[in-house]
């Protein structure tokens, strides 16, 4: 009896990452990597903002089995909200610059060991958020890293080294604010640098700003940073990346499904690495095992 191959489609962002991935892509296509007597792969070109869920949103009514987000967490937030609620997996092809999504799941840097995670099929179900009913698969923050994520967003140049030359040069005239935050019912105020509301363990780069955080365990983290004297700052930033930052003691931890923040006029957040201005009050909340992705 004749297996019925499967049909994947990748979703490629061509602008993503720090250097042109497109022809890589199509390359390892075209090789040996993705065995065609099992698979029928087709690649489609992301045009715009926003394009990466219509062509997800097409592919699922073309009944196609597996649907692949090749770029950085901008590209695979599109993918996924089309798949929210869906059984259809998403598979990641890291192609960003960050790619928080993909190293907190575990998934290979190296093009050619992505693919065979997404050929070997391993699934699981992972929690998604919303903030003001925008999906969010990683994090969603406000302050500093929001304020970062637009420099960076507005930067030729792409890369961790931008991401540091925007924080040393912003960092001293940046004021923290006073937020007003509601997790399950109880209510806080924080004098803070940022607040990030995780799902994953970290912003990518394997920097871990909320290391405790776990994609299927039904809660977000809630992260509070105070600033720092800009002394401190390449300590704070050796211990995000060795998942230690609760040892600077700049930084408080919460848990919660239902996070409110409120009295911030307009304001700018970083949603999966992409700076987005949303409405006050801010309403997050958890979206439990909503999503299927395949995992190593």
């Amino acid at each position: 009896m004749t297996e019925v191959k499967k049909k994947l489609v990748f979703i490629v962002n061509p602008k993503a990452g720090i250097t042109p991935k497109s022809k890589v892509v199509i390359e390892l296509l075209a090789g040996n990597i993705i065995p065609s007597s099992r698979f029928v792969p087709e690649v489609i070109f992301t045009e715009r903002a926003g394009h990466a869920t219509e062509i997800a949103k097409t592919a699922l009514e073309k009944g196609i089995d597996i649907i692949v987000a090749s770029g950085g967490d901008g590209t695979v937030n599109e993918v996924a909200c089309a798949l929210v609620d869906t059984d259809i997996p998403m598979g990641i092809l890291p192609a960003g610059s960050g790619n928080g999504l993909a190293r907190c799941l575990g998934i290979s840097m190296n093009y050619a060991l992505a693919l065979r995670t997404i050929i070997r099929g391993n699934t699981k179900l992972m929690d998604v958020a919303t903030v003001n009913e925008k999906l969010f698969t990683s994090i969603a923050g406000i302050g500093f890293d929001a304020f970062v994520a637009q420099k960076f967003a507005e930067s030729s140049i792409r890369g961790m080294i931008s991401y540091m030359q925007i924080i040393l040069k912003e960092f001293s005239a940046y004021k923290p604010l006073t937020y007003s935050i509601t997790i399950d019912g109880t209510e806080i105020e924080k004098h803070a640098l940022m607040v990030t509301v995780a799902n994953s363990d970290q912003f990518g780069f394997n920097t871990r700003i909320a290391p405790q955080a776990k994609v299927d365990d039904g809660f977000l983290d809630i992260c509070v940073i105070r600033k720092m004297p800009a002394a401190q700052l390449l300590s704070v930033g050796y211990h995000t990346m060795r998942g230690t930052l609760e040892k600077t003691g700049y930084i408080e931890y919460f848990k919660g499904k239902e996070i409110t923040i409120n009295n911030v006029h307009d304001p700018l957040m970083n949603i999966d690495g992409e700076p987005v201005t949303v409405k006050s009050p801010i309403s997050i909340s958890i979206k439990p095992l909503s999503l299927r992705v395949i995992v190593p």
